[in-house]
């Protein structure tokens, strides 16, 4: 699909799945936040994000890890917007030849930023040299930095799984995606 190009997509469920329906028409913010101080929660059910906080706004986000503890985390202004995200790609870690890693490649706008972000972030001490990679108000990962990472190309190491690596690569790509559904009618079935 070109820029200004409309497209039409079908989407169908029970009407208990009304809600559920309704949030695929939102557009997914993906943004790339510094970490100012984390929080283990431990088994504790992570509290409700505000979804609506402008990219100028600090906001409080939760992470659900792989072992089932949440984190919360206190994070600055968007330093990085999802939109300077050109790709990403789940690989094998070829240098350990065990596991997964998340390869991820900035537009030149991106890539400035993100330079510039990672040298600030890598002088800190834990947990202020993170960035949490933020979609709809959810950390999907936190990685810590040591360096300026330059060049335009980043990998994020971590205990990842070929599945997790392929999941946050995906979440990576479409997250970034400034694509607006909008509804254009709702046919009602009868139950049955």
């Amino acid at each position: 699909m070109g820029e200004g190009s409309d497209a039409t997509i079908t989407v169908s469920g029970r009407g208990s799945q009304q809600d559920g329906l309704r949030t695929l028409g939102r557009t997914a913010r993906l943004d790339f936040r510094p970490v100012l101080a984390t929080e283990a929660l431990g088994e504790s059910a992570c509290p409700r994000a505000d979804e609506t906080a402008s990219p100028e706004q600090p906001l409080t986000a939760c992470e659900k890890k792989q072992d089932g503890s949440h984190y919360t985390y206190a994070l600055d202004t968007v330093a990085v917007p999802g939109t300077d995200v050109a790709d990403a790609e789940a690989v094998a870690d070829e240098q350990t030849g065990q596991g997964w890693l998340v390869r991820l490649r900035f537009t030149a706008a991106g890539a400035k930023k993100f330079t510039d972000v990672t040298g600030r972030l890598a002088q800190q001490q834990s947990p202020a040299n993170q960035f949490a990679i933020v979609l709809d108000g959810t950390v999907l990962s936190a990685p810590s930095v040591s360096q300026a990472i330059t060049g335009g190309e980043a990998e994020i190491y971590g205990s990842f799984t070929e599945a997790s690596a392929r999941e946050l690569a995906a979440d990576l790509r479409t997250g970034a995606l400034p694509a607006r559904l909008s509804e254009q009618s709702v046919t009602r079935l009868p139950p049955g």
